[in-house]
């Protein structure tokens, strides 16, 4: 049981209510006055209390200040509230009147019952191009992966194809003339039926142009003795080359040449010398001589390098007949094998000549600067 003054829960049932003192129907009341319980769940107010005049609040309150108004962004947030929940009303309201409306139009806009047309008759092809259609066909299924080259020949062979059956309606199309001047005759017998025949040519068949091939045009030569082929006799059918041997020169030969150029080297050094000796040096010391010999050296260096690239042959080989040439082709040898031949030259020199012996060992008489740069001395 519960008491209706104080809302607590009674174990037992008594008259009055534990907690707070009031007095509580019994059963029997509860069903005669059934009404009664809205009333009695409400908290009880006396009669003095309802005629009590009401109480003025105690605060004070300032004019112009609304105590009960609410602030702007409260305002404004009420109202996106209350719209937001306005939407999904409307939308929850689509949504369940749409399939509704789907379901209306479309038991209004029911079509009819769909019926089969009778198939319209299709004229007849031609028998040419119906043909060419399954030739076309064939070649079709046969490769998938047909070259351009290859339908170019099926369609030209389909050509061809009909090309023979336009001659066969040509033949027929004379057999018809003959027809229709039998035709005639019997007409002049009979004029009270008269026949208008009219022959429909034959569709024109569009042939494709094999293409041309444009070739320079050739003279053809039937007599041998054209002068035109008689160059072909001055020509040798074959080539000699001629191979030269050449004669290598002999070291008393080439010991000729050296002292020549010895002797012009030394004339070339001549004012170097003496610009040594004009200069009153001690010819004791080292230096004066060590630059005299480097000067030498030099000019010895230019000298047989320049010589022997332009012209293969120096002053003195060339008063004994002698020249300087490549081992490996004959030519005059380059301005590398010149250098280093007249380099190696002036070492041989500056060991008093001891790397020159090496001609009188050598089977070709050539000497080490003639090893090492693949050049030889031979007889001009």
């Amino acid at each position: 049981m519960k008491c209706p003054e104080c809302g607590a829960n009674l174990k037992k049932i008594s008259p009055k209510c534990t907690e707070c003192g009031a007095q509580l129907k019994q059963k029997a009341e509860l069903a005669l006055s059934p009404q009664s319980s809205v009333v009695q769940s409400a908290p009880s107010v006396s009669v003095k209390q309802a005629k009590a005049p009401k109480q003025t609040p105690s605060l004070i309150e300032f004019p112009g200040i609304n105590r009960n108004a609410l602030p702007e962004w409260r305002k404004e947030l009420s109202d996106r509230v209350r719209e937001k929940h306005e939407r999904r009303a409307r939308e929850a309201v689509l949504e369940a009147q749409g399939p509704v409306t789907i379901a209306v139009d479309t038991t209004a806009a029911a079509p009819a019952i769909l019926e089969l047309l009778p198939q319209t008759e299709m004229p007849p092809l031609n028998p040419i191009v119906e043909a060419a259609l399954k030739r076309i066909e064939r070649a079709h299924l046969t490769s998938s992966s047909f070259s351009h080259g290859n339908a170019a020949l099926a369609t030209a062979v389909a050509y061809e194809e009909q090309r023979g059956f336009a001659e066969a309606d040509a033949g027929s199309l004379l057999d018809s003339s003959s027809v229709e001047s039998d035709i005639e005759t019997t007409a002049e017998a009979s004029p009270e039926k008269v026949h208008n025949l009219s022959v429909v040519p034959n569709p024109t068949v569009i042939q494709e142009e094999a293409s041309v091939v444009i070739t320079k045009p050739r003279r053809l030569l039937g007599d041998a003795n054209d002068p035109a082929l008689n160059y072909l006799d001055t020509v040798p059918t074959t080539v000699f080359v001629e191979r030269r041997e050449y004669v290598a020169a002999s070291a008393v030969r080439r010991a000729l040449a050296a002292f020549v150029d010895l002797a012009i080297l030394f004339a070339l050094s001549l004012p170097l010398l003496a610009l040594n000796s004009l200069t009153r040096l001690d010819w004791q010391d080292w230096r004066p001589i060590a630059f005299s010999v480097a000067s030498c050296a030099l000019v010895g260096f230019l000298y047989l390098t320049i010589v022997t690239a332009f012209t293969g042959r120096t002053l003195g080989m060339r008063l004994c007949s002698l020249r300087v040439v490549d081992a490996r082709n004959g030519l005059i040898p380059t301005g590398s094998q010149s250098a280093a031949r007249s380099f190696i030259y002036l070492l041989s020199l500056l060991s008093a000549g001891i790397l020159s012996l090496y001609v009188f060992v050598d089977s070709e008489n050539n000497t080490l600067h003639d090893r090492f740069t693949r050049t030889a001395v031979i007889r001009a």
